[in-house]
C-alpha cells in the first residue's frame, strides 16, 4: 500500500457514508458501515495496511496523516450542516480520537485477523465516539432531528454570484473604502475575486477555503481582527446568519459572537463600514451616533434587507 492508496481509502470510506446520519439508530446500531474498499483492505490486506501505518510513524508522517483525517471529517460535518462549529482544540481532540482508532486496529491485528463481524463492531464503536464528540462540541439539541431519519437533510449553504451579493449588500465598487475583507467568503471567494477584478484590494476568510493568495482559511471566532485595519468589511449570509442561529439556540454561543461582533466593528477604520446580511436588530439597537456608529439599512428591489454600520470619527 502507498500513501496515495491510503488517502484514497480514507476518502472512499467518508464518501460511502456521507449522506447517512450518525444519530439514526436501528437495533442498537447506526446504519453506517465500511466501504467495499475498506472491507477489502481490512479483511484481505490487513498486514499491508498496518505496515503502511507503521511506515508513516517511522517517517514522522503519522501525526500529519491523522490530523488530515480529522480535518477531512470536520469538513464533512460542516458541509452537512453549516451551523456546526469547531475550535482548533476540537480538531486536535478529533485527531486524538482517530489516533486511538488506528492504534486499536494495529493491536487487533497483532492478536488476530479481522473479519467483517469484527470490522463492523470496530466501526460501530468509532461512530459512537464521533456522536459523543459532536454532542460535546455542539450540544445535544442540534442533533435531535438527525435521529429521526437514516439520511441527513440538506441545509442551504450556497455560494451566490458576486453580482448578486454586491447588489444585495449595496456595494458601490467606485466608492468602497479599501482594503476590503469578506468574512465567510466561501470556498471559492467569488465576491473577493469580483472586487479585485474591479481594482479593489479585497481579501477573504473562510473555514472551508484554502489559504491561497488573497484568501485565508480560518474560523471567524478564532480570527483576531486588528483595530482600524479595514476600510470595509462585508459578510453575506455568513457571520450574522450564524450569530442569529446562536442567538435563537438555548445553548448558543451568544456571548462569544457578541464580543466578536464588537471586535469586527473596531476593526473598521473611521469612515469605513461593516456591511452584512441578514440584519442583527438585537445588536444594532445598541448602536447609535453617540457610541460612534451610524446604522443604516439597505433595501433591495426584491425586499431583501442588509445592514450597513459606518464607524464615525476622523
Amino acid at each position: 500500500m502507498t500513501v496515495t492508496q491510503l488517502s484514497r481509502l480514507i476518502d472512499s470510506q467518508m464518501f460511502y457514508n456521507q449522506q447517512r446520519s450518525l444519530f439514526y439508530i436501528r437495533e442498537g446500531n447506526v446504519l453506517m458501515g465500511s466501504s467495499p474498499e475498506l472491507a477489502y483492505w481490512m479483511t484481505q490486506r490487513g498486514p499491508d495496511l498496518i505496515f503502511m501505518l507503521q511506515n508513516l510513524k517511522r517517517q514522522d508522517m503519522y501525526a500529519a496523516f491523522v490530523a488530515d483525517v480529522a480535518s477531512k471529517t470536520l469538513h464533512q460535518f460542516v458541509s452537512t450542516n453549516q451551523f456546526l462549529h469547531f475550535h482548533t482544540n476540537h480538531a486536535r481532540e478529533l485527531a486524538e480520537l482517530y489516533d486511538r482508532l488506528f492504534t486499536r486496529i494495529q493491536k487487533l491485528f497483532q492478536k488476530q485477523s479481522i473479519d467483517e463481524a469484527i470490522l463492523s463492531l470496530l466501526l460501530q464503536q468509532h461512530y459512537g465516539h464521533l456522536r459523543d464528540f459532536l454532542i460535546r462540541t455542539n450540544g445535544r439539541a442540534m442533533f435531535a432531528k438527525y435521529a429521526k431519519s437514516e439520511y441527513t437533510f440538506w441545509i442551504p449553504c450556497e455560494e451566490y454570484t458576486p453580482e448578486l451579493q454586491a447588489k444585495l449588500l449595496g456595494l458601490d465598487t467606485t466608492r468602497m473604502q479599501e482594503p476590503v475583507l469578506d468574512i465567510g467568503c466561501g470556498s471559492e471567494a467569488r465576491l473577493v475575486l469580483y472586487l479585485r477584478s474591479h481594482g479593489i484590494k479585497a481579501y477573504g476568510a473562510d473555514r472551508l477555503a484554502k489559504t491561497e493568495g488573497c484568501v485565508t482559511q480560518g474560523d471567524w471566532l478564532e480570527t483576531s481582527f486588528e483595530q482600524n485595519a479595514w476600510g470595509t468589511i462585508v459578510s453575506h449570509m455568513a457571520f450574522s446568519n450564524h450569530f442569529i442561529h446562536h442567538h435563537l439556540k438555548t445553548d448558543g454561543n451568544i456571548n462569544e459572537y457578541a464580543h466578536k461582533y464588537m471586535e469586527i466593528l473596531r476593526a473598521i477604520r473611521p469612515g469605513g463600514s461593516f456591511i452584512y446580511s441578514p440584519c442583527l436588530p438585537f445588536m444594532e439597537e445598541l448602536l447609535d451616533v453617540r457610541s460612534g456608529y451610524l446604522v443604516e439599512y439597505i433595501q433591495s428591489s426584491t425586499g431583501y434587507k442588509a445592514t450597513k454600520i459606518t464607524r464615525l470619527g476622523s
